[in-house]
């Protein structure tokens, strides 16, 4: 325990990922409060000297409130279009929370591709290097328009691909610290609130894991 303290106190460069049920609220509109709180955490670790990059979930929920579409679609061409719309609603929000603290953000949107083709791969990596040394907030989501993976809802459970995408950000940037906020109290070994399931302090090779199925309006 007094390790991981001393690895949270230390980090000087994290990826933060906000799953779809912290941005959103259960009415579909962005949860204001919740973001303006966590924008001020941002804030606080930005003036400690801690580098932040920020991935973010929710544009599908929020484009089908400004699609009026009443509720999240089912069919992949329409998420992609709610995908398109609130992509840029939430990244203007995020900006405007973090220019109430003096800091600038800017949208970056990624395939987990960008990854595995090495000229691509170096081009974003130096383009987060310059943001970050820049003072600026990297804003981090899949390109759901032409990435459909985390769109499409199959009959598998799936962790949601933004989790994935979070941790290739953290790896191939060198993060100290990658935090996944979520609206449970962590990984069990079940789903949550069913009676045998237990929290996961630690993940190691003896540890099973059940996967459920999505909740609200994200995957994971």
């Amino acid at each position: 325990m007094d390790t991981e303290r001393h690895t949270l106190r230390s980090a000087r460069r994290m990826v933060v990922k906000l799953g779809t049920n912290v941005v959103m609220q259960s009415d579909r509109g962005p949860a204001l409060e919740r973001l303006a709180g966590l924008v001020a955490e941002i804030a606080r670790l930005r003036s400690r000297g801690v580098e932040v990059l920020l991935v973010t979930s929710g544009a599908v929920g929020i484009g089908a409130g400004v699609l009026a579409l009443g509720e999240v679609p089912k069919k992949l061409v329409d998420r992609q279009a709610c995908a398109a719309a609130g992509q840029g609603a939430l990244v203007a929000l995020y900006c405007q929370l973090l220019e109430e603290h003096g800091l600038k953000g800017a949208q970056v949107l990624l395939t987990e591709s960008d990854f595995s083709d090495r000229y691509r791969y170096l081009n974003l990596h130096r383009t987060l290097e310059r943001l970050l040394a820049l003072g600026v907030v990297p804003i981090i989501n899949e390109n759901d328009t032409v990435s459909t993976h985390e769109l499409a809802l199959g009959k598998g459970e799936v962790f949601g691909d933004n989790d994935r995408l979070s941790a290739l950000v953290a790896s191939r940037i060198e993060a100290s610290l990658l935090v996944l906020l979520t609206d449970v109290d962590g990984v069990f070994t079940g789903p949550p609130g069913e009676k045998g399931s237990l929290p996961v302090r630690r993940y190691d090779d003896t540890v099973e894991i059940l996967l459920g199925k999505g909740s609200g309006a994200g995957r994971g």
